[in-house]
């Protein structure tokens, strides 16, 4: 048995409408900096502050744009393992082998809350989230951590995580649900 996880287009269009606020208060931040708006007062570090934050908001908005499109699954629970796409991490790790999760956990982090996959076996993992995501940091002879958000999915972090839990149980009998 397989279960998926789709994307929610309304929470995915809620983050676009304040994305796109925050790129337009950034934008106003420019104008106001380079003396447009302020009459003729420049004002340097507010100008390469909005600048950064704009190209970041427009970068970040015309992925989640190209996303919406994606109508695959978004987590997959298979009898072999999780296939996540919610995170970077997680899309670079690919199957994450159920053999291979240790543990399970909920973890809130500023305003959202993760599932955290405790992974004991990391080096295929590693090996697989170094060559996607060369800038990450991962450390040596410790288990691997995985996170997922169910910010964009049709189900909260909690609901998540006990189906998550429940499936993993249900494989394993010997796995007691965390």
């Amino acid at each position: 048995m397989v279960v998926e996880f789709f994307r929610n287009r309304k929470k995915s269009i809620n983050l676009l409408l304040i994305l796109s606020g925050i790129l337009l208060v950034m934008l106003l931040i420019l104008l106001y900096s380079s003396g447009i708006i302020s009459g003729g007062i420049i004002i340097a570090k507010g100008i390469a502050f909005s600048a950064i934050g704009i190209v970041i908001l427009a970068i970040i908005i015309i992925k989640t744009m190209i996303s919406l499109k994606d109508k695959s699954p978004l987590i997959v629970l298979s009898p072999e393992g999780i296939t996540a796409k919610v995170t970077a991490v997680s899309k670079a790790a690919g199957l994450i082998l159920w053999e291979d999760i240790s543990d399970i956990q909920l973890h809130k982090v500023g305003g959202d809350t993760l599932i955290t996959l405790i992974i004991n076996n990391p080096e295929p993992y590693s090996a697989k989230i170094r060559k996607k995501l060369t800038s990450i940091a991962l450390e040596k002879d410790q288990d691997l951590q995985i996170y997922m958000t169910a910010s964009v999915l049709d189900i909260n972090a909690g609901e998540l995580f006990d189906q998550v839990t429940a499936y993993r149980a249900q494989l394993n009998p010997g796995v007691a649900s965390i």
